[in-house]
Parts: C-alpha cells; sequence; structure tokens
C-alpha cells in the first residue's frame, strides 16, 4: 500500500472519529437519558406513634353450674340485660348437636321465606347474579382478613342468593324435598341429644366478649380520663376466677389511654376540639374515630398519657387490650413527589404596569422540572407535606404562595433523574 492512500485512509478514519465524539457530546449534552414518574394524587397523615391500654366498663359473667358451656353469641355481639349468653349441655355432643339443629331451622325458615317471596315478587337475574358477585366478594374479603364469623354469616345469605337463582333459572321448582331432608336430619339429631340443663345470663345490657385478660379491674372505667404515666406503667394482670365465662361490656364509650412526651403532647394539645383517627394495626384494619378527652401531665415539659374516647367496635377491637397505636392528626391532599425530583431553579413574572409595560422579574425558587413536549419546563412548588423519600404539594395554593402562579399539575411527567437539567432543555 502506498504511502498516500495510508494517508488518505488514516485522515478519514480520524474525521469519522472526530464526528461520532462530536455528535456524542451533542446528544449527551442535550438528549440525556431521563427518568420521569407521574404526579399522583395522595393523602397522607400527620401520626403519632404510642402504645395504647383500653379502659371499658366491663363485667364478668360467672358460671357455677356444671356441664359443657355452649355461647349463644359472637364476640362484639349487643345483648340486652339478662340475655341469654350460653347454655349448658350435659356434654360437647350434645351442644353441638343442638348448634346444628339451630343452623338447620334457620335453613329451613330460608327456604320457606323464599319460596314465598318467589311467588309474590319478580326478581330479575341480573339483579339476583349481581348480589352473588358482591356476596362472595365480600365472603372472600372476610376469609382473607380473618373474619371467620363474619364469613360464616356471610355463607347464609350466599346460599339464600344461589337458591334463588335455581328457582329463576328454573332449576327447580320449589324446595319441598330439601326441606324434607333438612327436618329428616333435625329429627334424628332431636333423637341422638339432650337439650340444655341450664342457661347463662347477662347481669347488665351492652355487648359481650368472651375473652378475659385480668386487666378488667386494674383502673376503675370512671377513673379511665384521669390515668398518669406512673399509674399506666404499674398496670398488671390479675387472676381471673375459674367460673368466670366471659365479660359483659356495658357503656357504647371506651378509652385508650396512651404515653407521650411532652413535644407529642403538645402537638396534640392543638386537636383537643378536633376529631382524630386511631389505629390499631395488629388488631383491627380499621381506621377508629376517636377525640381527646385528657392530657395528663405533672408540668408542660414532662411525659404525660393522653386519653382519648371512642365509640366504634368490632369483633377485633371487642378483646384488645394493650395494642401498638398510631394517632391520625391533620391529613394533607395533593400531589406525590419523589424528593429526588426537587431543585431550585429561576422563575420569571411578568407585571402589567399603568403604562401599558410589561415590568419584568425573577427569583429563585423551589420547584420541580416536567417534561413538556419536547423539552423540560421548570415549576415552582408548594410543599404541604414531607415525608420520608416523597413531599405533598398543592395542587392549587392560595394567591400570592408561588411566585408567578404556575405549579405542577395532576399526572404531569415529573423528572426524577437526569444530567445538566435547565428550563427550555430539548429533550426529544
Amino acid at each position: 500500500m502506498d504511502k498516500l492512500l495510508f494517508k488518505r485512509i488514516l485522515v478519514g478514519s480520524l474525521t469519522a472519529l472526530i464526528a461520532i465524539y462530536v455528535i456524542y457530546l451533542f446528544v449527551s449534552a442535550n438528549f440525556s437519558v431521563l427518568q420521569t414518574e407521574n404526579a399522583t394524587q395522595m393523602t397522607a397523615t400527620d401520626k403519632i406513634y404510642s402504645t395504647g391500654f383500653i379502659v371499658r366498663d366491663e363485667q364478668y359473667i360467672t358460671n357455677d353450674k356444671t356441664g359443657h358451656i355452649a355461647y349463644e353469641l359472637k364476640d362484639g355481639d349487643d345483648i340486652e340485660a339478662e340475655g341469654t349468653v350460653a347454655k349448658i349441655y350435659p356434654n360437647s355432643t350434645d351442644a353441638v348437636s343442638r348448634q346444628k339443629i339451630e343452623k338447620i331451622d334457620k335453613q329451613i325458615a330460608e327456604l320457606n321465606n323464599l319460596t314465598k317471596s318467589y311467588l309474590s315478587e319478580s326478581v330479575g337475574l341480573d339483579t339476583v347474579n349481581n348480589q352473588l358477585d358482591n356476596q362472595l366478594v365480600t365472603f372472600l374479603g372476610n376469609i382473607n382478613k380473618g373474619k371467620l364469623s363474619q364469613a360464616d354469616d356471610n355463607l347464609l345469605s350466599l346460599l339464600y342468593s344461589i337458591n334463588q337463582r335455581q328457582l329463576i333459572t328454573g332449576k327447580v321448582s320449589d324446595f319441598s324435598q330439601k326441606i324434607e331432608e333438612l327436618e329428616n336430619e333435625k329429627a334424628k339429631l332431636n333423637a341422638q341429644s339432650h337439650d340444655s340443663v341450664g342457661t347463662i345470663k347477662t347481669p347488665k345490657a351492652g355487648y359481650f366478649v368472651s375473652v378475659t385478660d385480668g386487666y378488667e379491674s386494674v383502673v376503675s372505667y370512671k377513673d379511665a380520663k384521669n390515668i398518669t404515666a406512673e399509674q399506666l406503667q404499674s398496670f398488671t394482670s390479675q387472676t381471673v376466677a375459674e367460673n368466670v365465662i366471659g365479660k359483659i361490656v356495658g357503656e357504647l364509650n371506651w378509652y385508650v389511654a396512651c404515653p407521650v412526651t411532652a413535644s407529642e403532647a403538645l402537638s396534640l394539645s392543638l386537636y383537643e376540639d378536633h376529631d382524630v383517627t386511631i389505629e390499631m394495626p395488629f388488631a383491627s384494619t380499621e381506621k377508629i374515630p376517636a377525640k381527646i378527652v385528657q392530657i395528663n401531665q405533672k408540668d408542660k415539659e414532662s411525659d404525660g398519657v393522653v386519653v382519648f374516647q371512642c365509640n366504634y367496635m368490632n369483633t377485633q377491637l371487642a378483646d384488645a387490650r394493650k395494642e401498638s397505636v398510631e394517632i391520625g392528626m391533620q391529613s394533607y391532599t395533593g400531589l406525590r413527589v419523589s424528593k429526588k425530583a426537587l431543585h431550585d431553579d429561576v422563575v420569571t413574572k411578568y407585571t402589567e404596569q399603568e403604562d401599558g409595560s410589561q415590568k419584568k422579574e425573577e427569583k429563585e425558587v423551589q420547584g420541580v422540572y416536567i417534561v413538556h413536549g419536547s423539552e423540560l419546563q421548570f415549576k415552582e412548588i408548594s410543599i404541604l407535606y414531607a415525608g420520608n423519600d416523597y413531599v405533598i404539594c398543592d395542587p392549587d395554593p392560595d394567591e400570592g404562595i408561588l411566585f408567578n402562579g404556575e405549579t405542577v399539575r395532576l399526572y404531569d411527567k415529573v423528572v426524577i433523574e437526569g444530567d445538566k437539567l435547565y428550563d427550555g432543555k430539548i429533550v426529544s
């Protein structure tokens, strides 16, 4: 190869490399890879974490009769004064048989009512199918949440709708054969079992709880509002007598006493005239409405106890006592933005003057870059709430909060990662 040809090849190669490098610099400067996320709506709540001690108006239910006890109620069920809490049977076999008989009686009553309602009312197939879908979702939801007693109740509703669908679609004309089978099963159980030999009644009206823990009498219900930090630390479980078979909770209102620091007590004092929420994640999935009835401190600089009053009740809460508590105070709703997206940049505001001219003003503010078409735009933000790795921005701040009135909007593509970001940068 002659020297001239070699030189041409060398020069051409160098020229190509230089061109590629220049293109690379241009692309990396103007078309850098960006990571974005959509600004989405979110609600966050200021919370204080503590351990709550629950105080109720509780009275033991006792039994001195011999035999097998079969409860007539589930935890959390309401009952009138002198109502039957449980029945006593000679043995467990009799108790199981009698409970089966009660379920059979309910099934027979349901089938008779279903036949009568079908003859007198016209119910569409779509309506029944929708009922079945909703009942199945409720049943599976209760199973997943461990609410087995509610799931057991759901089965009766499901069975009713299934039977109703069979009537409407013509698969059965009546339930006389099924009723006859149930009556035969009931007669067989009656022949093999004995009636109850006694009943256990409640001393007063309220809701029933089968579980006792020995804390029922450590503090008087009427003194619940005055619990101090020292008292709360001293509470210990007492021995429960062997003849106690449950308890009745008389008053609708119950209390949660939570130890707090001095600064937490100060924060909560701002909500004494407002509703708050309490969550007990290991006892219930529900948010419990509550109000602050007392903040007990020796002085404003000392730790203390905040006492909340509640009246919401479910099966899971009925036997809760010492629980991890999340106290929810003020809630903030706005647009969620990652903290990685926050930057400082200059925004411009134009103000019309009396002579018709435009006055230009600039100010450095905190905001985010969003992808608008093929370029970046910088938008100021007004932060309502700051979490560990995100902030919630006000989508509609009051007039005067923002320098030029423009802020991030719902579903804006917010840049959370990218090089050399600036307002007006071409990105595609």
